[in-house]
């Protein structure tokens, strides 16, 4: 998993990833979801494929996602600094690591940017969405709260339950690996 300043990089300036998930050194991801000629074709006036018409020119959700997560990465920046003044999204984005430092907050802040990261790149195409694991319960909190990403070259799962937390990092449990094999079983035997 990226750190957070990887992910946060990412999302602002350009996306390179990590070794898992090599990014193409373009325009960070959140750019990419605001800019419709990074998302669609556009219309024949200005040097597009597509006919105009009374319709949105492409899906709204990207707009969607971009504004929330702007709008959750400013409010976020303001706990952390015990603030009421609010930075612009980038630099509220760019402030989540030393807020999370100076908090103790690092694994929690961690994940929501990680979610955040995903869910951008679910929605510009860029990896498959998540499945939900039906009857695999967590080996963690013992809820049925299981996701997937069936990806050929790096299978992994993760639980989505807010209240469970992993031994380890604190936040709810991931399944790579042995492990991954743990879960799907529902064994807590190690594979032979």
């Amino acid at each position: 998993m990226q750190t957070l300043d990887g992910l946060v990089a990412d999302l602002v300036d350009r996306w390179t990833g990590d070794e898992q998930h090599p990014g193409d050194g373009g325009p960070g991801l959140i750019h990419r979801l605001d800019s419709l000629a990074l998302r669609t074709a556009q219309p024949r006036e200005v040097g597009g494929r597509s006919t105009p018409s009374s319709r949105p020119p492409a899906s709204l959700d990207p707009v969607h996602w971009s504004t929330a997560i702007k709008a959750q990465a400013r409010i976020l920046d303001m706990e952390l600094r015990g603030s009421t003044h609010m930075q612009r999204w980038d630099r509220a984005l760019k402030a989540l690591s030393a807020g999370a430092e100076a908090t103790g907050r690092v694994a929690e802040v961690t994940s929501t940017v990680g979610r955040w990261h995903s869910t951008v790149r679910t929605v510009l195409g860029l990896q498959s969405p998540s499945r939900q694991m039906r009857g695999v319960r967590c080996l963690v909190c013992g809820q049925a709260s299981i996701h997937c990403r069936p990806e050929d070259d790096r299978p992994r799962a993760w639980c989505t339950n807010p209240e469970c937390a992993d031994e380890e990092t604190g936040v709810p449990a991931r399944y790579e690996g042995d492990r991954l094999y743990l879960l799907t079983t529902n064994s807590t035997a190690q594979p032979s």
